[in-house]
């Protein structure tokens, strides 16, 4: 009999290692996010990255569970604990905390960042990660060798439960609170703890007798499913599907938006719930009530892909993963094995979610040039779902009542009319795939197959069903809705994905115009106005006042050197004058493609009377670099205007950034142009405290959005009293703007949660 006491300390242990688990995920990849530009492929990445570790984690647990014996796991098991645990001590003393490498690690080239990132989270997290990863599987084999039998699956639920925790706290509690180095010392202090719960567990098994604890062990081994290829092609593709989801869901919530890590834990906290429920108890994963939101949940999202509803996209997305989350983890944990199989479980799932972290991080980039790898993805889980059903003979598409066929069908029928009704796009959808006339033939057909073919034999067994017809013509209308959401939208030019994202270039009418996932990031019209400014660049907008009228230009040849950090369409080089000097910081080196070379998409930079330098790069690295050469650009105005998604990357508005910036402006007539449009995230109050922090004069200029020019907001910052009022710039708030409270934001802190708009 296992006493509570051992039962808490595996509880508590196992609690604890998974938080420690995805805080370390957090922080060391919020500590890297500015070396490569604020990308949200830097998360990506590190899911890759830290999926791989699992799965070696797994491996480990599932080799020396089994070929050694129990005292021997436990020894081998407590080096490597304490090995570990030497490397966490020495490397605090070398980087600024065990888990943050210093500024030394910061890649000098961008043009493998998928390999630099992989390589700076092996170094600084890789070992800790690996032990804290065999947890899960090893403490659970430990357990059930303990005399609880298939109980030991509880603690995969506490495990995904203390993963849930390390998320959530993150971005509503440790990162608003704390800084980063408080947040790597906290979580060095509690990585001791862990290893002192899990040396305590080991010996807990070497002090219990092997003899008794076989017996034990095996007393609940017939409990699971009999393993066949199928189910063990399930336990990996299941997993697969669901992880590939994920991310996918991730990089579009990152694109609409920025990449933070409160967009990071939103779906993987959807993701560790789902795996907490589903291992909880079966009964919160019922398929009659799953099955028929996932094809709701595909139709609603599909269309919003379709017709461009960015918010309607924002509010299902979550809640599409959810579901098929809880569809992938439910059928897997109704094909769970008996503890015999355990680690070999365990083991199939993480191969999966590796797999599935491979194909998005990896694959899918080189081979979509948007986020293709979304629709694939809900297209394999309708599969899966189909298959697991046609698999179980206790499924419902094998039974025969007369009223499944009738109300799947009538159901199915009256939701769509009456969704349609109050959402046009979804009932042009519906039309497109003819949906009404199919449905009406297969659900008459179906009960009219119902009541003809009635038995009193009610049993499940396998045999064809009317009603699985039905199955089949609902699963296919939404996979034609899925590849109906992956055509190009209409107007498309052009389109190219690399690590920075996906950027298309659409036809609009008498011109192009840029966009980074839905956000607009310049545009240009055809001759003869092709030289004129556009969207936010406008002639009224702050940026262009600035332009127009700088103290410089009324004296001596009045030239001018701006620095723009973004290069877009390269819209602001239509300012440019004889003598001046334009340089632009892009890090993207497709967005520099379009602005360059014989026959550029966007002519602003090649008809530009100023002389123009683009310099491929993350703008604040360059910069430092500049500074550290002693190469000060001294520039008259410099322009931060670089976005990942819909908002400035973070480390572009922190207080050493701005103390970059400002050592290349001009101390006279410098004025830093801070574009802080955005209709998720508020910068107003970050652009004013880095004002009040550098005692600089500031203005927020406000130009509501007409004809070709988009609604835009700038601040503009000067340390020189009165420069920004002979510009002729006017304090101009944006509609309903309330009362802002400045925030400064440094590398070491920063909260973006405070600032979504709602």
């Amino acid at each position: 009999m296992v006493s509570g006491t051992t039962k808490l300390l595996f509880a508590a242990t196992s609690l604890l290692s998974a938080f420690l688990l995805f805080q370390v995920q957090l922080i060391v990849s919020k500590h890297i996010l500015p070396w490569f530009g604020g990308s949200a492929a830097v998360w990506t990445t590190s899911m890759l990255v830290f999926q791989i570790l699992l799965l070696c984690g797994y491996v480990y647990s599932h080799l020396i569970s089994a070929r050694l014996s129990v005292a021997a796991q436990a020894k081998l098991h407590l080096a490597l604990l304490a090995a570990v645990l030497l490397l966490v001590l020495a490397l605090m003393f070398l980087w600024p905390s065990a888990i943050t490498p210093g500024a030394s690690w910061k890649p000098a080239e961008s043009g493998n960042p998928v390999g630099d990132v992989a390589l700076i989270l092996l170094v600084s997290a890789g070992l800790p990660f690996f032990v804290l990863s065999t947890t899960a599987p090893l403490l659970q084999r430990w357990f059930a060798r303990l005399g609880v039998g298939a109980r030991t699956y509880k603690l995969y639920s506490i495990s995904n439960l203390g993963s849930l925790l390390g998320l959530l706290s993150f971005p509503f509690l440790l990162e608003p609170a704390l800084r980063m180095k408080t947040q790597s010392l906290i979580w060095s202090l509690l990585f001791f703890v862990f290893v002192a719960g899990c040396s305590l567990c080991a010996l807990q098994v070497l002090r219990a007798r092997e003899e008794s604890n076989s017996v034990a062990e095996t007393e609940e081994i017939g409990a699971g499913v009999q393993t066949s290829p199928l189910v063990y092609t399930l336990w990996f593709l299941l997993p697969a599907c669901a992880s590939a989801l994920l991310l996918a869901t991730t990089n579009l919530l990152c694109q609409e938006v920025t990449s933070v890590p409160l967009l990071w834990v939103l779906p993987l906290s959807i993701y560790l719930l789902s795996f907490i429920l589903c291992f909880d108890h079966p009964r919160w994963y019922q398929r009659s009530a799953f099955h028929p939101l996932f094809i709701i949940a595909v139709f609603v999202v599909c269309a919003a892909l379709i017709y461009e509803r960015p918010i309607v996209q924002l509010a299902t997305l979550p809640i599409l993963l959810f579901i098929a989350c809880m569809i992938c983890h439910g059928e897997l944990v109704r094909l769970r094995p008996g503890v015999e199989r355990l680690t070999a479980f365990y083991l199939a799932i993480s191969a999966g979610g590796a797999v599935g972290g491979v194909f998005v991080a990896i694959v899918a980039p080189h081979v979509f040039k948007f986020f293709t790898e979304f629709q694939l993805t809900l297209g394999a889980a309708l599969v899966l779902t189909v298959v697991c059903l046609y698999r179980d003979p206790g499924s419902w598409i094998y039974k025969r009542g007369f009223w499944l066929p009738a109300g799947i069908g009538v159901g199915a029928i009256c939701f769509a009319y009456a969704v349609g009704r109050g959402w046009p796009e979804i009932a042009k959808l519906l039309e497109e795939s003819r949906f009404y006339p199919i449905a009406v033939l297969i659900s008459f057909l179906a009960t009219l197959g119902a009541f003809t073919f009635r038995s009193a034999d009610r049993t499940a067994s396998r045999g064809f069903r009317f009603v699985q017809v039905l199955v089949l013509v609902v699963g296919g209308a939404a996979i034609f809705a899925l590849g109906r959401s992956t055509q190009p939208l209409p107007g498309l030019y052009l389109s190219a994905r690399n690590f920075y994202g996906a950027i298309r270039v659409f036809n609009i009418p008498r011109g192009k115009m840029l966009m980074h996932g839905r956000t607009v990031h310049g545009g240009q019209f055809e001759p003869p106005v092709d030289k004129e400014p556009t969207t936010y660049y406008g002639r009224q907008s702050g940026i262009g006042t600035v332009m127009q009228n700088h103290p410089k230009r009324s004296v001596g040849d009045g030239s001018l050197r701006v620095g723009i950090i973004g290069l877009g369409a390269g819209t602001l080089a239509a300012y440019g004058r004889h003598g001046d000097y334009f340089r632009y910081y892009e890090i993207n080196p497709q967005v520099i493609a379009l602005s360059s070379g014989p026959s550029p998409v966007f002519t602003y930079i090649q008809d530009s009377a100023a002389h123009v330098d683009t310099v491929l790069g993350d703008a604040r690295r360059l910069l430092e670099q500049e500074t550290a050469r002693g190469d000060n650009q001294k520039f008259d105005v410099l322009v931060v205007d670089a976005f990942s998604g819909d908002a400035i990357p973070v480390h572009l508005l922190t207080r050493e950034a701005f103390e970059t910036y400002w050592q290349h402006v001009d101390p006279t007539n410098g004025i830093i142009a801070i574009h802080v449009s955005s209709r998720h995230v508020d910068l107003l109050p970050v652009a004013l405290g880095a004002a009040a922090d550098f005692q600089a004069d500031s203005v927020v200029h406000y130009e509501e959005g007409e004809g070709p020019l988009l609604s835009n907001c700038w601040v503009l910052l000067a340390r020189t009293p009165g420069l920004l009022s002979r510009t002729g710039l006017e304090q101009r708030f944006p509609p309903d703007t309330k009362p802002i409270h400045p925030r400064l934001w440094t590398d070491d802190y920063s909260d973006v949660f405070r600032l979504i708009r709602y």
